[in-house]
């Protein structure tokens, strides 16, 4: 009868340390003791991959044409008659804050283990029924989520913050380390609130490393053994099981820059070819107002906002090969330009002549008077001459 009670004790605590190995990818080995693994086993909840009853979504647009609107302002009747300007010229989808500046929900959540960390206020708890509302108008409706910057968050869970690599203390109080576990689980957690809101899609913002202090800060993961683009590929691929679990679209954020040379990327750990197996939409942030003029041949890209914009989008396109569609985050706030309606079309014909497939126009205080004329562009249609045998010419515009 011991020798029984014995195996069933070994049998037990194999499967426990079984379970646990899998769980700590990107472990250090400073922290890989048993007890360790214990600890982290019990500490961070599983994270639900259960099919839940789908809501009805609508069919994602061809071109998708959007509008981008905070939390706090879609919670009054101005960001109600925004989306209706938009809609009636030629707008098809929204962007829509799930959280308010800084992190805090703006929503309450059900998860317990959620409401322990950032129980949010009500600002959109009627989410559900006005999405319902904007289904019926064609509208097609996404969220969007911070990921790694995420202050209110780390005010609350300081260990979840990035280490100095030499000293002690903790790096800027906005970032939390994309690679600990932790992290991760939250955000998968609000992913998961957020998908049962009944959006059509999530956008990922700030699916990130930070970009300064190269080389001063420790990170949770083994660096010797994985690249930032392995921690953010890992993390796309739990969201992804999520996204198809709940019938709801995946995308990402992430710089203009990230094509170009071979070192921006690696820092910040956005991979668009990496990512595209995972996403089904990259929004390249391709603001003008961001580029130094020269960089890459582009010395005015304040005056010719057309240029940059078409050069990042087609080197976007040519990156992700088919596999995730390509939206550009289109600048809609006047930074270091002579702004005006002009400005917004540039932007936007670069877009679809270097073949991307839609737009959302971001203007940080929801102002979208230069950019409501520009909503309705599609594509130019390009015309095939035919010649005399009969035989197609190369397409013209």
């Amino acid at each position: 009868m011991k020798n029984g009670k014995r195996i069933l004790i070994t049998g037990i605590l194999s499967l426990f340390l079984f379970v646990s190995l899998q769980r700590i990818v990107f472990a250090k080995e400073e922290n890989s003791g048993i007890l360790w693994y214990f600890l982290k086993i019990f500490k961070q909840p599983e994270i639900s991959e259960n099919i839940i009853e789908k809501k009805i979504k609508i069919k994602m647009p061809q071109y998708v044409k959007s509008i981008y609107i905070t939390a706090d302002t879609m919670s009054t009747k101005r960001g109600k008659q925004l989306i209706d300007t938009a809609v009636k010229n030629g707008g098809n989808a929204v962007v829509i804050d799930i959280e308010h500046g800084g992190g805090q929900l703006a929503f309450n959540p059900k998860n317990e283990y959620l409401k322990n960390i950032n129980p949010g206020r009500s600002t959109l708890n009627d989410i559900p029924t006005y999405i319902d509302e904007l289904h019926k108008k064609g509208v097609y409706v996404i969220a969007r989520q911070v990921i790694f910057n995420d202050p209110y968050t780390s005010t609350r869970k300081p260990e979840w913050r990035i280490n100095y690599a030499h000293g002690s203390g903790t790096y800027d109080y906005r970032w939390l380390d994309p690679s600990k576990p932790g992290v991760q689980n939250y955000n998968l957690y609000i992913m998961q609130e957020v998908a049962e809101l009944g959006f059509d899609e999530i956008q990922f913002d700030y699916i990130r490393f930070p970009a300064a202090n190269i080389g001063y800060l420790d990170f949770y993961y083994d660096e010797e053994k994985f690249s930032r683009t392995d921690v953010i590929n890992d993390f796309l691929s739990k969201a992804r099981r999520i996204a198809d679990s709940h019938n709801i679209k995946l995308s990402v954020d992430v710089f203009g820059a990230i094509v170009f040379g071979n070192v921006d990327w690696k820092i910040v750990g956005q991979d668009a070819t990496g990512m595209a197996e995972y996403v089904d939409a990259i929004y390249p942030m391709t603001y003008p107002s961001h580029v130094s003029p020269g960089y890459y041949g582009h010395n005015n890209p304040y005056g010719d906002p057309y240029s940059f914009v078409h050069d990042s989008i087609k080197r976007f396109v040519e990156k992700v090969n088919g596999k995730a569609e390509i939206r550009t985050w289109v600048q809609g706030f006047p930074l270091k330009v002579n702004f005006g309606t002009w400005f917004i079309k540039d932007q936007i014909k670069a877009t679809y002549d270097a073949g991307g497939t839609g737009f959302a126009i971001w203007s940080p205080g929801n102002y979208y008077t230069y950019s409501w004329s520009s909503l309705d562009m599609t594509p130019e249609i390009k015309k095939e001459t035919v010649l005399e045998d009969g035989t197609g010419d190369t397409p013209i515009k």
